[in-house]
């Protein structure tokens, strides 16, 4: 989740810069539109600013429904709407069960006070008829106890499976929160947290690690002369691709939009220059037609930018230094491999 401490006089700048683009593109100040200008204005995180900026250029420009999927995917970090529904109906059965432990109490209670009073009367009387009755009366208030006690322990045993069951709800929407439906990698979001945490891992031990970003090469031109259903189909291709080249603890993850990233964790920076070509020339070699007219699409290539961790790295300066190097192989003329050392 993004972080917001400016100064009051560096917020004031940035609200004029902020109503300034709205006004250029004849959007409503509204306060996910705000938030995403903003963090715009900023300009910190190159995926973030890279998804923004395709969505105004889209056909459909920046509507509330890619607005609110970018503030999701870039901002909320998750399950907000299924954290809430999970916490009323956690709230739910403690609630219920809460109640039952009340109930059952004061049904103990009652029980014990009834058999107090039969002992009272017992002592009062030798009549055996009188005594049988007193028998009958404790066996059928008992038979009750008991009827009371496992219905308890049912009620107990739903609420165990209910809560278990709402676990098994929140996993799974943790998975899809943290899965790219595309292309079942790890999203932007997963990503963000494994980085995290191997690059700790890295600083702890005093071992290497490498973060590689790429692009698919002139990707726009595939979606406009082919369609969005071509492209998504080149965006699984790749995935699988890259996928089949890693290995280990090796990690892929769609970046955002067309963009991958590769986590190599105990990799030196020549090991990750390696892979990268690796990959490149793998995508660079590939064919790919349409499976309903067998036409040709030609030749598919993908820029990559490497950079290794440092000592006094944080997740947002190795990202910048892939992000640079990504940026230079374009900028050198694409279907090429770039590393931090090359950056000019």
């Amino acid at each position: 989740m993004f972080e917001y401490n400016q100064s009051a006089q560096e917020a004031s700048s940035l609200l004029r810069v902020v109503l300034q683009e709205l006004g250029k593109h004849g959007l409503s100040p509204t306060p996910v539109n705000y938030v995403l200008f903003y963090e715009r204005a900023l300009s910190r995180s190159p995926s973030f600013d890279r998804a923004f900026d395709a969505a105004l250029e889209s056909e459909e420009g920046l509507n509330e429904a890619r607005a609110r999927q970018l503030v999701d995917e870039f901002m909320l970090q998750g399950l907000m709407n299924e954290l809430a529904t999970a916490q009323d109906e956690l709230k739910r059965i403690l609630r219920g069960m809460m109640l039952q432990m009340l109930q059952t109490g004061n049904e103990f209670a009652s029980y014990a006070s009834s058999l107090g009073n039969y002992i009272r009367r017992l002592d009062t009387t030798s009549d055996s008829r009188f005594i049988r009755e007193l028998t009958d009366e404790v066996i059928a208030e008992t038979r009750g106890m008991q009827r009371s006690s496992v219905d308890t322990q049912q009620r107990f045993t739903q609420a165990t499976q209910e809560v278990e069951k709402l676990r098994q709800e929140l996993e799974e929407a943790r998975r899809e929160a943290t899965t790219d439906a595309l292309t079942g990698l790890p999203n932007r979001r997963a990503f963000g947290d494994f980085l995290t945490t191997m690059m700790d891992d890295a600083l702890k031990n005093a071992t290497k690690m490498v973060l590689i970003i790429g692009d698919i090469d002139h990707f726009k031109q595939i979606n406009d002369n082919y369609g969005h259903l071509v492209g998504d189909k080149v965006l699984r291709f790749t995935a699988r691709t890259l996928l089949s080249q890693v290995k280990g603890q090796d990690l892929v993850c769609r970046f955002g939009g067309e963009e991958f990233a590769v986590i190599l964790p105990q990799t030196t920076y020549t090991g990750g220059m390696a892979l990268a070509e690796k990959l490149r020339s793998r995508i660079a070699a590939s064919r790919l037609k349409l499976a309903e007219s067998g036409k040709d699409l030609g030749e598919l290539t993908i820029s990559l930018g490497v950079a290794c961790i440092r000592h006094d790295d944080t997740p947002e300066s190795l990202i910048r230094r892939a992000d640079r190097a990504l940026y230079q192989a374009k900028h050198e003329g694409r279907n090429r491999v770039v590393g931090e050392d090359d950056l000019s």
